[in-house]
């Protein structure tokens, strides 16, 4: 049996205008999400449709340089492309883009609790002397 809606959403093409910084962004945090899926068991799926995904990316940029020590020396950060990506790509960006930006702020919550606790303990200690 087909799964229509899935054969829906991967032959639909998504054109993404995007500024370059936001791509690198993606493009970091698809890897990240293929990471997490190999070491979560291998969930070959994902990799196979991050590994698309990213793919896509350096096809559509040929002057992407390859190596991320070379990302500065590259058009300007602002600069707008488009990049089409199939409906399942597009589901995979974004909900990698939910899952990374959630891991990041519990980061962010526990950087700011060990900050506001190092805070206390210091007004703490000049209140004491």
């Amino acid at each position: 049996m087909i799964d229509i809606e899935s054969q829906v959403l991967e032959e639909a093409i998504y054109r993404l205008q995007l500024e370059i910084r936001q791509w690198v962004l993606i493009d970091a945090i698809i890897d990240n999400e293929m990471s997490a899926a190999v070491s979560a068991g291998g969930q070959r799926d994902i990799v196979d449709l991050g590994r698309s995904i990213r793919k896509a990316g350096w096809e559509q940029f040929p002057d992407w340089p390859g190596d991320y020590r070379l990302l500065s020396l590259w058009a300007a950060s602002d600069e707008c492309r488009t990049i089409t990506l199939s409906g399942a790509q597009c589901e995979l960006v974004l909900s990698a883009l939910a899952r990374w930006a959630a891991v990041a702020d519990r980061a962010d919550d526990a950087e700011s609790g060990r900050v506001a606790k190092r805070n206390a303990q210091s007004k703490r200690r000049h209140a004491l002397s």
